[in-house]
């Protein structure tokens, strides 16, 4: 009878494996890691949960979408002289969260930082031309499969105007529908018309929503 539990037999629990039936022919760990990428999100802000929520399903090209050489980040979207702030929206099937994220452009290197809306840094990143490095990472998330997935998410949407990123040649561009769309493999993002930015992961079914909170600049504050 399938009770639903894991066992693990003396014979092999040092060797680290379980199974159901005592077998022990599936490793420790591996429904943690078929299941981890529809959770790495929710170190944020467990208090803001908003239920069951919808990722978004991939745009697909129309025949009226044109061909577009648009940037994604556009002065209105990002200050190059200004710490910049953004209403963040993590999503995966089951879970929506929310966050900050304060961000940094020094020539071609970003800077950032996630938190939640508490105050809870979740961790800091660096994306240059090459990588995407996550820093000060929570313990929840310290794991190499979410870090892996997570880097690599920001290291696209970072470098989706670079023209010195690896992938450039193998973007698809294109506006329709009032939005701008570039498209990776499985993965797709959005400039929306309401001044929104998606980044769509259909591989792991994560969507990253950014949205631009009003900067004030110091020295423009007259007292």
């Amino acid at each position: 009878m399938n009770t639903g539990y894991y066992i693990c037999t003396p014979a092999v629990a040092g060797n680290g494996v379980c199974s159901r039936d005592g077998s022990g022919l599936r490793p420790r760990g591996w429904r943690l890691r078929r299941e981890a990428m529809k959770y790495i999100l929710l170190f944020m802000l467990p208090a803001l949960f908003a239920g069951c929520v919808a990722v978004s399903p991939a745009v697909k090209r129309a025949e009226t979408a044109r061909k577009s050489d648009a940037r994604v980040w556009t002065e209105d979207f990002h200050s190059g002289s200004l710490k910049n702030r953004y209403r963040v929206a993590l999503k995966t099937p089951d879970k929506s969260i929310t966050g900050l994220c304060i961000l940094k452009k020094s020539g071609d290197e970003w800077r950032g930082t996630l938190i939640s809306e508490m105050g809870a840094k979740a961790f800091d990143f660096i994306v240059t031309d090459g990588k995407c490095e996550l820093l000060n990472v929570i313990p929840a998330m310290d794991k190499w499969y979410v870090k892996k997935t997570v880097a690599a998410d920001l290291y696209y949407l970072f470098n989706v105007d670079n023209p010195k990123a690896p992938f450039q040649k193998r973007l698809e561009r294109f506006e329709q529908d009032g939005r701008l769309v570039v498209n990776y493999g499985k993965k797709q993002i959005l400039a929306e018309p309401d001044g929104s930015l998606r980044l769509i992961n259909s591989r792991r079914k994560l969507q990253y929503e950014l949205r631009k909170m009003v900067e004030i600049d110091p020295d423009k504050i007259i007292m």
